[in-house]
């Protein structure tokens, strides 16, 4: 019996020993070499980071504290972006994500949070890019980040598409399969008209003026569909545009972004 209670208390002291050198380790991890601030316990210092990265621009990062496998990101703004992984609605939308699985799967409690660097708008897609080539993160999925706006080819394709479509009308079998996906009861435009649907899928008789979208995600379809306006978002939805400005603000100053109606999720990129 005594030998057995001497086992047991080497085999725990090796543990803690164990746990011990892993943790001092983990904090020679890469990123935190880089790192211009640190938030060991994100869970409990939520409102200190809001109050340091609130309408600000750059890149961050979430270091698992078990595996040291580590994700990199950017916001704009950034601590809206950064408050989504504590919304349940992102996880669960987002499960498909690397990174999400693993907060699924450790918790947030076991990540640590790094801000690797504070940028502007029309810089932040190569300063991500230029960490995430750096430090070559295991959590994200393709080591090119992609931004659509800016890329050349998508513009030459975008605006080839639009010379295509213009004045181009829809055969009765078109016209047919959106009316029969507009009766769909768990489609998001269930008994909406079929013009609405053509409208807010496709640009086809001129350019926007604005560089805003809104972006709304059905929670339980996981169908997205961007807009190029407030107003034909909130027809959408059967809201207004006040009620979607006053969540965008919501947004920005608490980043908060709960679902709409319990069902949509509202993202404006202007």
């Amino acid at each position: 019996m005594v030998f057995n209670n001497v086992k047991l208390k080497k085999k725990i002291f090796s543990l803690k020993l164990l746990f011990l050198r892993n943790y001092s380790n983990f904090y020679d991890n890469i990123v935190f070499k880089h790192a211009i601030k640190i938030y060991k316990d994100p869970l409990n210092q939520r409102n200190l980071i809001r109050l340091d990265n609130n309408g600000k621009i750059g890149i961050y990062s979430w270091v698992n504290k078990v595996n040291g496998k580590f994700y990199i990101g950017s916001g704009n703004s950034l601590y809206l972006r950064i408050s989504d992984y504590y919304q349940n609605w992102y996880i669960i939308s987002r499960s498909n994500l690397y990174i999400v699985k693993a907060f699924i799967e450790y918790g947030i409690k076991n990540f640590s949070l790094v801000i690797l660097e504070y940028s502007n708008s029309e810089n932040l897609i190569l300063c991500e890019q230029k960490w995430i080539n750096l430090l070559k993160p295991e959590y994200n999925i393709k080591y090119m980040v992609k931004n659509i706006k800016n890329c050349k080819h998508v513009i030459e394709n975008k605006k080839k598409t639009r010379k295509i479509s213009i004045n181009k009308k829809h055969t009765e079998e078109v016209k047919q399969v959106i009316n029969d996906y507009c009766k769909n009861e768990n489609n998001s435009f269930y008994d909406k008209k079929p013009l609405t649907l053509l409208k807010t899928t496709s640009k086809t008789n001129k350019l926007s003026t604005s560089r805003l979208e809104v972006e709304i995600t059905d929670i339980k379809t996981k169908i997205t569909t961007i807009f190029s306006s407030i107003r034909k978002a909130a027809k959408a939805i059967d809201s207004d545009i006040k009620t979607i400005l006053r969540r965008e603000k919501l947004q920005i100053n608490k980043g908060l972004n709960t679902p709409y109606k319990k069902r949509y999720l509202i993202v404006i990129k202007r």
